[in-house]
């Protein structure tokens, strides 16, 4: 029974080794009950529920997420002020009756009936001005909510990363446990024929233990990255699946059309939310000074105090001697100067951003390519499976093929890791010069 025990293994492991890594599939699925209950998903409704790439994650983010909805809204609340500044002077309409002590005798004590109205007139051009003011504010609203979107799509995009770089964690460490669980039947019953001493299984059984371990550590990750983008799309039930589709494969900057020389700085939307502030300041200094001059009331008045009727017109303004806006008008030249020194210094900020985020993502796809054009996976990996060969055909100690099998998993680990850091790069290049879509490239 035991040389048919060991010739079952035997094969089973020749069959494996050619496997160790998994192939290439454009779907992640849960693999376990455990990474079930890590993701709080059901089974069933994973089968049943559609995977989504990155695209569609964006798309039902900025549909649903009510944190993105809510900065949405400001854009509504600018365009009430350009309507509540550009409405006109309401007129004023006064009706008085006077009654008390009137007597029919008394001429000074007849009933008095009058009628006013009056009418603002708007004589120094404050209201276009205002609504000047209240667009180029609308103008910088829109700015802004882009630069949110740039921000949220990048935290999006990143945890969509993190997850896809997670699960290839994931996928190879499985294979690694159970390739591992079956070396150590393999070399139990080498060590009970004798072949091998129990002190070499022992071993094997605490390098299994720490695999396992950051098996586990990945899955939990996965967890809490599957929680961020919970939250990022708009998902508060915990029981609803979130599957997501999509493979860490490389690809260069040459093959998505990305030209890392040519954007231009000045279309960053903070930069651009900024000069639209420092604009809409310029154009507040000229309201101030305008309204220095009051608005010029006219009025009509109707008088009937018995047989007397009277009709008249007059007009009404204040005069501006002591109040003529010094205050509102400094506040707002200072607030100009304030915002131009704040527009070169986010300027210079974002050259120094551009110019990092480009060093970056050069010097991790060069790596890639050097990678690539190598062949390291597949060297590593042919190196693996001839160390593994041989240990089971016993030419080979258990030491030479340990250090194969974490020479191997730590390629594995460095290779899916530099891949992560250059998506994340590429990302952070693209959110840098304010362009997330890819359609602007």
């Amino acid at each position: 029974m035991k040389q048919i025990r060991k010739f079952l293994i035997l094969s089973l492991l020749a069959i494996q080794s050619f496997a160790v890594f998994p192939k290439e599939k454009a779907v992640y699925e849960l693999h376990s009950k455990d990474e079930l209950f890590f993701l709080g998903e059901d089974s069933r409704a994973q089968d049943s529920k559609e995977k989504w790439n990155l695209d569609e994650l964006e798309n039902f983010a900025v549909t649903s997420n009510p944190l993105y909805l809510r900065e949405k809204q400001n854009i509504g609340m600018a365009r009430g002020d350009i309507i509540t500044a550009s409405l006109y002077y309401n007129p004023i309409v006064n009706m008085q009756q006077q009654f008390m002590g009137a007597s029919a005798n008394a001429a000074t004590g007849r009933p008095e009936t009058s009628f006013i109205y009056n009418q603002p007139f708007d004589m120094s051009g404050v209201i276009p001005q205002r609504e000047k003011v209240a667009k180029q504010e609308f103008l910088g609203t829109i700015a802004s909510f882009r630069d949110f979107d740039r921000l949220f799509r990048l935290r999006l995009r990143q945890n969509f990363w993190t997850y896809l770089y997670v699960t290839e964690q994931i996928n190879y460490q499985k294979e690694f446990l159970e390739n591992y669980q079956d070396l150590l039947d393999l070399t139990k019953l080498r060590a009970e024929k004798g072949d091998i001493s129990f002190l070499e299984y022992d071993r094997l059984a605490l390098e299994r233990v720490q695999i396992e371990r950051e098996y586990r550590n990945a899955r939990i990750l996965r967890a809490q990255v599957v929680k961020n983008l919970r939250i990022l799309i708009g998902i508060s039930d915990v029981n609803s699946p979130l599957s997501i589709k999509g493979r860490l494969e490389f690809i260069s900057t040459r093959e998505f059309g990305i030209d890392l020389n040519d954007f231009d700085i000045e279309e960053r939307p903070d930069l651009v939310a900024l000069k639209i502030r420092q604009q809409k300041e310029r154009m507040n200094i000229e309201l101030k000074k305008r309204e220095i001059i009051p608005p010029l009331t006219l009025g009509i008045e109707f008088l009937n105090k018995g047989n007397e009727n009277v009709t008249g017109v007059y007009a009404a303004t204040p005069l501006p001697l002591f109040d003529r806006k010094q205050g509102e008008i400094l506040k707002s030249e200072e607030s100009y100067k304030k915002l131009g020194f704040d527009v070169d210094a986010k300027r210079n900020e974002i050259v120094s951003e551009i110019s990092a985020a480009i060093k970056e993502l050069q010097a991790r796809e060069s790596q890639l390519l050097d990678y690539q054009k190598m062949g390291l996976l597949e060297k590593n990996k042919e190196v693996q499976e001839k160390s593994r060969l041989a240990y089971i055909r016993g030419a080979s100690n258990l030491v030479t093929f340990l250090e194969a099998e974490k020479n191997y998993l730590s390629v594995l680990r460095s290779y899916y890791e530099i891949i992560y850091l250059y998506y994340n790069a590429l990302e952070g290049y693209k959110a840098s010069i304010g362009k997330m879509d890819s359609s602007e490239f």
